[in-house]
């Protein structure tokens, strides 16, 4: 929990301290053990770098735990250790239920497709990115599967509901542990552990949950925990109450900082969309149809624009937008640079792209597609097949 690196946004420097205290250990051991040098030992999901990362914490574990087994001195103070690990399993784990739970109810996950996806021939599309591009067309969905989580969070949070928020956290997190191995989702050994963590704090309470199963007549008492960390009732209940707050205050920053509570209906850059390319001037030369090199760009979120070819190979630029000048400056991966000058007209939905290639000027006019009628965006629901 302290070392595996998580994008937070109240604790940014977590990364920052993985690589400070193990990353030169990292580094020595996936090259001299694995024979695999890294480029850069900054742990990120499912890299080699994490992989190692978690092979050594694991022969840590195992030291320390051989150490705390044959020294007796720390054994009046195990079960208040153990209780301490098991709170903090359980707040983080709702922090992280939480989080993702609320990416699913305000659409910042599962996020609408962009144009280009669409537009994309269905084989040609990734596992993953299908997954994703699925799930994205249906925001209910994305509301109940989200749901379940918040709950199973919030369950986590008392202990009259811990047993209760578990078994929702274990069943969610087998689901999502298939999802990533079936859809090839790289975060495979992060939910890993969280299914581990998750049926690891259910363990006081599987004799309690088989004899519910399988034999009812012979049901134990709850499990309940005796006392608490801190003794002093005002201290435990601000404690409490503050930690709560952070977690809460965690998982809502994003929405809070952003103001926006369904990604589906987010502001999205100037001219975001796709376009069908209609004629190319080159030189002196008049393209169309199947002689256009390009036959459809578009305009992604994220500030890229990627154009389709005929054969349905796809090319992507990084861009800036100078709205003074009203010009497109691209960015290849190379680093070469593409300067366009946009003239939009809104009447009729038609674009002009203005630029240079080959050393030749180039015209490019384009017009928006309506994608948002696509088949695959629209709200329909049938009870009958006929």
């Amino acid at each position: 929990m302290i070392f595996i690196p998580f994008p937070f946004h109240l604790f940014p420097a977590q990364q920052d301290f993985t690589e400070l205290v193990l990353g030169r250990l990292i580094g020595m051991v996936s090259s001299a053990i694995f024979n695999l040098p890294l480029k850069s030992t900054l742990v990120h999901s499912d890299s080699i770098s994490m992989y190692v990362l978690v092979l050594l914490l694991f022969i840590l574990g195992v030291v320390l735990a051989l150490l705390f087994q044959y020294n007796g001195k720390w054994k009046p103070y195990r079960d208040r250790i153990f209780y301490f690990i098991r709170i903090a399993g359980c707040y983080y784990l709702a922090l992280m239920l939480l989080k993702y739970g609320l990416d699913k109810v305000f659409k910042y996950q599962f996020y609408l497709p962009e144009p280009n996806i669409l537009y994309t021939p269905l084989g040609q599309v990734d596992k993953d990115l299908l997954y994703w591009t699925s799930m994205g067309t249906s925001r209910a969905y994305n509301i109940f599967l989200g749901s379940i989580e918040v709950i199973a969070a919030l369950l986590l949070l008392f202990k009259r509901t811990r047993m209760a928020g578990l078994l929702i956290a274990a069943s969610a997190m087998v689901q999502v542990v298939m999802v990533n191995f079936g859809f090839d989702i790289s975060v495979k050994l992060y939910s890993c552990f969280l299914l581990l963590l998750s049926l690891h704090l259910l363990q006081p309470y599987y004799q309690r949950l088989w004899q519910f199963l399988f034999d009812p007549g012979k049901m134990i008492m709850p499990v309940t925990a005796k006392g608490n960390l801190i003794n002093h009732p005002f201290a435990y209940v601000f404690i409490k109450c503050m930690t709560i707050g952070i977690i809460l205050l965690e998982s809502l920053y994003p929405y809070l900082r952003s103001g926006h509570f369904n990604d589906d209906t987010a502001p999205r850059p100037y001219l975001h969309g796709a376009y069908e390319v209609r004629q190319v001037i080159s030189g002196s030369d008049t393209l169309r149809g199947s002689d256009l090199p390009v036959k459809r760009f578009f305009v992604h979120r994220n500030s890229y624009i990627i154009f389709q070819d005929q054969a349905d190979k796809m090319a992507d630029y990084r861009f800036d937008y100078a709205k003074t000048d009203n010009l497109w400056v691209l960015t290849g991966y190379q680093g070469q640079k593409i300067i366009m000058g946009i003239q939009y007209n809104n009447t009729d939905s038609t674009i002009l792209l203005d630029y240079t290639k080959g050393g030749g000027k180039m015209l490019l006019t384009a017009k928006a597609i309506d994608w948002k009628k696509l088949p695959v965006l629209k709200k329909s629901f049938h009870w009958t097949v006929d």
